[in-house]
């Protein structure tokens, strides 16, 4: 089902002599649901304004528009290998399942068959990876020290801590693994099919009613998420970070150093 105001919205886009190309993706290009929002994809000639995206609403559905310009798909397109968690890999994902609204120089439809013969290869960027290593081990840590504090404020103060600190362990799972993240409902989908046991863990966790019966649970995600060289830190771990916030193995020779 399509509504009257989104094909006037794209009837206006069309319009402009600035947008070289549209195309819907996620249940706009299939079949909106009750729960569906509406997603939209322009092509304008040069994003000389740097505009990434609006957000608005179309027949009282929420409504996400991003915009990429020429110059994007003509770095995109002699790729053999993106980032899966940044708008190169995630704008091709988009494309690959989506369904082209306005094409009028075929520069979708090129990149869309393109890629359906060669896909590039999605990786996740190192430094992304240790990014979650350090935060999920870090959290762990801090939040057993909060734990096992006899403090009140400590207790409450884990429950918020919890929040943000169970995504990022999901998040990790996959992102250490090479698997994009494409959203939450696709990550409950791919557990489903390939990871019941950490799925059936997270749920005990969602259905936890007391802090130690979280904390439980979130210890066996905190186990359960880790892959390749990408591991729980050991008990004498130096983990040094520089001024940029990044992960520096060799600040540990001045470490050292300081030390001796």
């Amino acid at each position: 089902m399509r509504y009257p105001s989104l094909e006037k919205l794209i009837e206006k886009l069309k319009n402009s002599p600035r947008v070289k190309g549209i195309f819907s993706t996620g249940t706009t290009a299939t079949s909106l649901t009750l729960s569906s929002d509406i997603d939209l994809i322009v092509i304008i000639d040069k994003n000389s304004e740097e505009i990434k995206s609006i957000f608005t609403t179309i027949e009282n559905r929420f409504a996400d528009i991003y915009f990429f310009d020429i110059d994007f798909l003509n770095q995109l397109k002699d790729k053999s290998e993106v980032s899966g968690n940044n708008f190169d890999g995630i704008f091709l994902e988009w494309l690959r399942k989506g369904k082209i609204e306005y094409d009028p120089e075929n520069l979708l439809s090129n990149l869309k068959d393109k890629i359906g013969e060669t896909s590039p290869k999605q990786k996740i960027d190192d430094s992304e990876k240790r990014d979650l290593w350090i935060k999920t081990n870090y959290n762990f840590i801090a939040n057993s020290r909060y734990y096992n504090s006899k403090d009140d404020i400590y207790h409450k103060a884990l429950e918020l801590r919890l929040l943000y600190s169970v995504i990022e362990l999901i998040t990790a799972y996959f992102s250490f693994r090479d698997i994009p993240w494409r959203g939450e409902k696709s990550a409950i989908k791919y557990l489903e099919l390939n990871d019941k046991d950490l799925l059936s863990i997270f749920e005990k966790y969602t259905n936890s009613n007391s802090l130690t019966e979280k904390m439980k649970w979130y210890s066996e995600l905190f186990h359960a998420i880790f892959f390749g060289e990408y591991q729980k830190w050991d008990d004498d771990f130096v983990i040094a970070i520089s001024s940029k916030d990044q992960y520096d193995q060799n600040l540990n020779k001045f470490w050292d150093s300081l030390t001796i």
